[in-house]
């Protein structure tokens, strides 16, 4: 996450304990493939639910984690990554076979008070796999998301995962919300029994004297529980509406602006690299990108990120 922390207004996190369970026959999501960078999904919320104020229409899995989006159209669509397994994760049969490491999902209760329940089982460490070739490190979580409320749950199962082998995991262990175009993130840090929060907002540069990581994995049986508050139930972020066209785009990037409330853009490559950067006068507006190497780029206008394509 690469934004600066304020004061907690979206969610308030609770902790507490409860009886870890396996779901019963989950709808599988990898089928029994084995996976490590891969995603499975989407799948349609099956009712109506928000994180951070913005409505979410489907989950998918995504790599190391589920993720919520708000639209099936990566242009123009936000989605929020739910950091709830902590490190880098991968089949425990990272190798060509049967998956050992199931993720799947079930949704439980009756009309008006559901829930969606996420699960990923028995996965390994890939940290663990890349550096020491060995694959003894092991992990069970779930996400819980509550109709009605918006509530979102981290439950942890069992796991090997101590103090005496943090060595391994080399990013540490990164846990809460961050929404891909960087308008709100959450992080849970410190000890996982009573963890502090931090939330962080549009897109700006992160405290460098805090370590947002946990210091150890938490135990069989934690829950990590994000109520939101009644605005961020029931009301969106101001986001900047704009289009971008043509997309993939040659030789100028058209901007249509819906308002001048924020008018400064940056334009920058995968790596975060600044390519273009200025201010916008009219609600038309041109870039010229004739000189722009090909390739995926983000133009980002006050605290909305959209992607385009070079050719």
């Amino acid at each position: 996450m690469i934004i600066q922390a304020q004061a907690q207004t979206l969610y308030t996190i609770t902790t507490s304990t409860a009886t870890y369970a396996d779901l019963t026959s989950p709808i599988s999501v990898n089928n029994g493939q084995v996976w490590d960078f891969d995603d499975f999904g989407p799948y349609q919320v099956p009712f109506s639910f928000k994180v951070a104020g913005q409505v979410i229409t489907h989950f998918a899995f995504q790599d190391d984690n589920f993720i919520f989006l708000t639209g099936l159209n990566e242009d123009t669509d936000d989605f929020y990554y739910l950091l709830a397994s902590g490190i880098y994760i991968q089949d425990k049969n990272f190798n060509e076979g049967v998956s050992q490491s199931p993720i799947g999902y079930k949704v439980e209760g009756n009309a008006g008070s559901r829930i969606l329940k996420m699960q990923v089982k028995n996965a390994g460490s890939e940290d663990e796999a890349l550096t020491l070739q060995t694959n003894n490190l092991f992990l069970n979580f779930q996400v819980w998301i509550y109709e009605g409320t918006n509530v979102i749950e981290y439950r942890y199962g069992n796991t090997n995962i101590t103090a005496s082998n943090m060595s391994v995991i080399e990013d540490g262990i990164q846990m809460g919300i961050v929404s891909m175009n960087e308008v709100y993130g959450c992080a849970l840090y410190g000890n996982p029994a009573s963890p502090t929060v931090a939330e962080f907002f549009n897109g700006q540069q992160v405290d460098p004297n805090i370590d947002y990581v946990m210091t150890t994995y938490p135990t069989n049986g934690r829950v990590y529980k994000f109520t939101p508050s009644t605005s961020a139930a029931t009301e969106e972020f101001n986001k900047i509406q704009f289009r971008i066209y043509p997309n993939p785009v040659t030789e100028s990037l058209r901007i249509s602006l819906e308002n001048m409330d924020s008018t400064d853009y940056v334009i920058t490559d995968l790596t975060g690299k600044i390519i273009r950067k200025g201010k916008f006068t009219d609600l038309e507006n041109t870039v010229d990108v004739t000189d722009v190497n090909s390739g995926m780029y983000f133009i980002k206008i006050g605290n909305t990120t959209k992607k385009f394509l070079k050719k």
